[in-house]
């Protein structure tokens, strides 16, 4: 199984995309053009480079290297990862960050919230590797979302295990134009909840929005983090008309982050 760092290392090379910024409900606030580079120095370090181009403004430059990989990432073997925030409060702000990892395109997402745990910003970044031409994906619908979704996962913990790969079944039905019925099954543990559409988001009983978002994405969250309740954020990614990616970043009740959980689904019906 290859560690962390031949995981990290899959991200490697020149990536141009745009950051854009985001409300809850999905407008549109701002949107940047940028570059990003991660070289590798050793095997076991490396430099990063993010350049962002905002308009009417001077390129804002970040450089980092680093010998080590913060407690705060894991990265999985197709080089997908999350990192944020490991310890959830309601007296300051917290976010997650996502990146699902093609070879040649990257789906990358940060969650902002507040302190009180409102949700407040969505950051969308979309990569494209250098020298590729870009593919264009239609935003997510919730038509696409409908349907039987079964798969495999794989989850990895703070302590870098990784465990078996596991099924899951996900199935997406609509009641009524617009209700929502979503049940699901990973390994043994089930589960059902009932959602409103509400323009590009789906708002669950359960206080959790997924939100449709362009290139095949989707966002899901808490819109306000409870306290003393476990809670997980989720990217996920239509890569193509039948197959999905998802990422989870999962919190335990006391607000301490545990793992991730890593998921490539097939629309069978």
């Amino acid at each position: 199984m290859p560690n962390q760092w031949e995981n990290l290392f899959k991200n490697e090379g020149t990536w141009k995309g745009s950051f854009t910024k985001l409300t809850p409900d999905g407008t549109e606030v701002s949107n940047v053009p940028s570059i990003l580079t991660l070289e590798r120095t050793s095997e076991t370090s490396a430099r990063f480079q993010v350049t962002r181009y905002p308009t009417g403004q001077p390129p804002q430059e970040t450089k980092t290297e680093f010998a080590s990989i913060n407690q705060s990432s894991l990265f999985c073997e197709d080089g997908s990862f999350t990192k944020g925030s490991t310890q959830w409060s309601p007296f300051s702000q917290f976010g997650t960050e996502f990146g699902l990892t093609l070879p040649n395109a990257r789906f990358r997402l940060v969650q902002l919230f507040n302190p009180g745990g409102a949700l407040a910003d969505i950051i969308l970044i979309r990569e494209t590797r250098e020298g590729q031409a870009d593919r264009i994906r239609a935003p997510l619908s919730m038509d696409q979302l409908v349907g039987t979704w079964r798969g495999q996962a794989i989850v990895y913990r703070r302590d870098w295990s990784v465990s078996q790969p596991f099924t899951t079944e996900l199935n997406v039905s609509k009641q009524s134009a617009d209700t929502v019925l979503q049940t699901w099954r990973a390994g043994p543990a089930t589960g059902q909840s009932i959602a409103k559409v509400q323009g590009s988001r789906l708002l669950f009983e359960t206080g959790y929005q997924l939100l449709c978002l362009p290139n095949g994405g989707s966002s899901l969250c808490p819109q306000t983090i409870q306290r003393n309740t476990a809670f997980r954020c989720e990217v996920g990614w239509l890569i193509e008309p039948n197959i999905r990616l998802r990422l989870t970043r999962e919190y335990e009740a006391d607000g301490s982050w545990g793992q991730q959980t890593w998921i490539r689904e097939e629309k069978i019906a």
